[in-house]
């Protein structure tokens, strides 16, 4: 059986496997659900550091959300951040008391932690091309524009057409993205994720 391209690069050989999201920002038992594409060694291999650090701001801002929020934070972050004082460090010394809107207009004082973009932007792209794979199965097409987004939540403008979104949902509400490719053209699609109702990112693909 002829090997498959890789489904981040679209140029190597897909030797490997890799999880799209990464399977690092779920706690154990993982969902039955997770994708996987395949992918060349150094796409996957080189990922390790971005899912990581992914995995860590993501469970510092969800861990008030839900029991398995709780827990990724706690079976593996702890254990990350104790390995890593640089790492815990630079978040400590980075971090603000902000204050939240929570239920019913109740204002509490929380930490807010600033992310590492680079480390996220990665991760949101990495995730939307090998998605874009498993859902079209094609690459994106070469010399396509992708762009990634930070969100507060869905706006308003999208949330409207949302019925005419795909819907996927991985393990018990941990991940929900939506997605639309282009049927016309397939250079653009548009992708907007959920993680654990604490973190929103969108992304999209478009001409160059």
């Amino acid at each position: 059986m002829s090997t498959q391209i890789c489904a981040i690069c679209g140029e190597r050989d897909g030797v490997t496997r890799d999880h799209v999201p990464p399977k690092a920002i779920f706690p154990k038992p993982r969902p039955e659900n997770l994708v996987t594409v395949p992918a060349c060694l150094e796409c996957n291999n080189g990922a390790s550091d971005d899912d990581d650090l992914f995995k860590v701001f993501l469970s510092m801002q969800a861990a008030s959300n839900s029991e398995i929020a709780r827990r990724l934070f706690q079976e593996k972050t702890a254990r990350t951040l104790e390995r890593n004082q640089v790492l815990l460090s630079a978040i400590m010394e980075e971090s603000r008391e902000v204050q939240v809107v929570i239920n019913q207009g109740w204002v509490e004082t929380r930490t807010g932690v600033l992310w590492n973009s680079k480390a996220h932007d990665a991760v949101i792209e990495r995730t939307m091309r090998g998605l874009y794979f498993h859902h079209s199965g094609s690459h994106v097409p070469k010399g396509s524009n992708l762009s990634v987004q930070w969100l507060r939540g869905i706006p308003e403008e999208i949330e409207v057409n949302l019925d005419s979104f795909n819907t996927v949902v991985i393990g018990d509400d941990q991940v929900t993205y939506k997605y639309m490719i282009n049927e016309d053209d397939s250079r653009y699609s548009l992708w907007l994720f959920d993680f654990y109702g604490a973190h929103w990112a969108s992304g999209h693909t478009s001409p160059s």
